[in-house]
């Protein structure tokens, strides 16, 4: 497996990680009931009613008839992550919740550099971009513009791309950077200003191609990003993490 086909991420990366991956999608339920013995330990039990769409608990030190108590997949979701963040745990069971919540092969290891963390396969080798331009019409990525970003554009004196980025500030400080606005207003443009339809191919180009914005060069980045987000191409990578082996 080449490099490019994983990724390295330290303890405290993978646990942000692991908290991006809650709050991005609608609550994952069974993913949390998976998680949960492996982050909450063998004092709670989950159970899940599917029906109104909610969780049964078990409360350690409750007595037996009030024992269960229900929760919302959100609140298990946010409780998992609170656990997580401070019970610190083994490099090994880190890399197992790694690959459960991001549905592909982890396992503890080090950098070139000698830092221990997690090596995570990414599953895209296979990945082939249709260049349907769903990604570019429908996502919401309005505020994931980064600072390198913007440097750049300015770098190249690029003021056709920098008229459509809007800047936040508090108390005279930069916060964020938003992509992408129509230029003179605060409003967000109803897709990317810059996607263009091929007549000939009816496929989707990128006019800004060579400087676009880190997040549309990484996406979709996972396998199962990709899948979550209803991208057309994650067939192309139905059996990658079946069929590959981790180094």
């Amino acid at each position: 497996m080449s490099d490019e086909d994983r990724i390295f991420l330290s303890p405290e990366e993978a646990l942000d990680a692991i908290r991006s991956d809650f709050n991005l999608y609608p609550p994952q339920t069974r993913l949390f009931l998976e998680l949960g013995p492996l982050i909450l330990g063998k004092r709670f039990s989950l159970v899940e009613d599917a029906r109104n769409k909610g969780v049964w608990m078990s409360t350690p030190g409750r007595r037996p008839v009030h024992r269960m108590r229900k929760i919302s997949p959100e609140a298990l979701g946010n409780l998992l992550c609170r656990t997580l963040y401070t019970s610190c745990p083994s490099s090994a069971d880190l890399a197992e919740i790694c690959a459960r919540v991001f549905e592909t092969p982890a396992r503890p290891g080090q950098n070139s550099g000698g830092q221990n963390g997690i090596w995570i396969h990414t599953g895209m080798e296979n990945f082939k971009c249709g260049q349907c331009g769903r990604c570019c019409s429908q996502l919401d990525y309005h505020d994931t513009l980064s600072e390198a970003d913007y440097r750049l554009w300015q770098e190249k004196g690029r003021n056709d791309i920098l008229q459509w980025i809007g800047t936040t500030r508090k108390n005279g400080q930069v916060i964020s950077r938003n992509i992408w606005m129509v230029p003179g207003t605060r409003n967000y443009t109803d897709t990317c200003p810059w996607l263009r339809k091929n007549k000939k191919s009816h496929s989707c180009e990128c006019l800004i191609h060579d400087v676009k914005p880190e997040i549309c060069r990484q996406y979709p980045g996972t396998r199962k990003h990709a899948r979550m987000t209803g991208c057309p191409a994650v067939e192309t990578l139905q059996g990658a993490a079946e069929s590959s082996t981790f180094f």
